[in-house]
């Protein structure tokens, strides 16, 4: 929903999860844009006259509520939370999902994406939210068209959690010294492993199989047969050799196997 009086203020002078998508995609001109509505030197764009952010707002509350018909119980609406180590940091909850205890991101978009693309977008804001919040996971609840919401689950991801809070701090410090932030490379957005794909068709994958198939036995018993070796070793042994192989030993008490010169 539009943000109150109160909200504002306590978002003010913080970089919220809806602003830190720049910094993670570089996009130098909103960086710039930000930086300069951080200092006092612009202001934030009017959003009123949008119809797709007006149509976000609007269904924000009934997403929430088919949410909790369908999920779980949903508290903290609208709640401003601040990091417990970065008082620049803060984030402003549609939702929070009580079962689960994580933040839910309530979002329509028109449709026409697949929801990966959707998912991709905001996952800044969603690891945002997660890292403010100390939550393990994020619930995305999202209209797609005027179809009933599609719920996803996204797990943290700690490394993209410490390049966005490396980016905040050295963005916030450019606030601080008023100095014009530099450009920054794009960060990949964190990896969805959830699809299943039918390798059939592919000869790659095809001969590789066929050949792990005829020799996955054969390398078990490599294994074990290279395990028994090494423990048949005596403790004081440098090398030992016999029946074609040898077994030696390096300065760090490191053995290894391979067929006798």
């Amino acid at each position: 929903m539009a943000l109150s009086a109160a909200q504002l203020a306590a978002r003010a002078g913080k970089l919220t999860s809806s602003r830190v998508a720049c910094l993670m995609t570089g996009d130098a001109e909103k960086i710039l844009r930000l930086y300069r509505e951080m200092i006092g030197e612009a202001t934030e764009d009017d959003l009123s006259g949008v119809w797709a952010v007006r149509l976000g707002e609007t269904t924000e509350a009934l997403n929430l509520e088919w949410f909790e018909r369908k999920n779980s119980p949903v508290s903290r609406r609208g709640e401003v939370v601040v990091h417990a180590l970065y008082p620049w940091a803060a984030c402003t909850l549609d939702g929070w999902c009580d079962t689960l205890q994580c933040p839910i991101e309530a979002k329509h978009v028109g449709g026409r994406e697949p929801l990966e693309v959707v998912i991709e977008r905001y996952q800044p804001q969603m690891q945002w939210a997660m890292e403010v919040t100390c939550a393990e996971q994020c619930g995305l609840s999202v209209i797609m068209g005027a179809n009933d919401p599609v719920v996803e689950f996204i797990e943290r991801d700690a490394s993209y959690a410490q390049e966005l809070v490396a980016r905040g701090s050295q963005f916030m410090n450019c606030v601080r010294m008023r100095t014009p932030p530099v450009a920054l490379p794009p960060a990949p957005v964190p990896i969805v492993a959830d699809k299943t794909y039918d390798m059939q068709g592919n000869n790659v994958w095809g001969s590789a199989a066929d050949a792990w198939l005829q020799h996955r036995d054969a390398a078990e018993a490599c294994k074990n047969a290279e395990k028994v070796l090494k423990a048949a070793v005596p403790a004081d042994a440098k090398k030992a050799v016999g029946y074609g192989v040898q077994v030696t030993r390096d300065r760090v008490g490191r053995l290894s196997l391979r067929a006798a010169a």
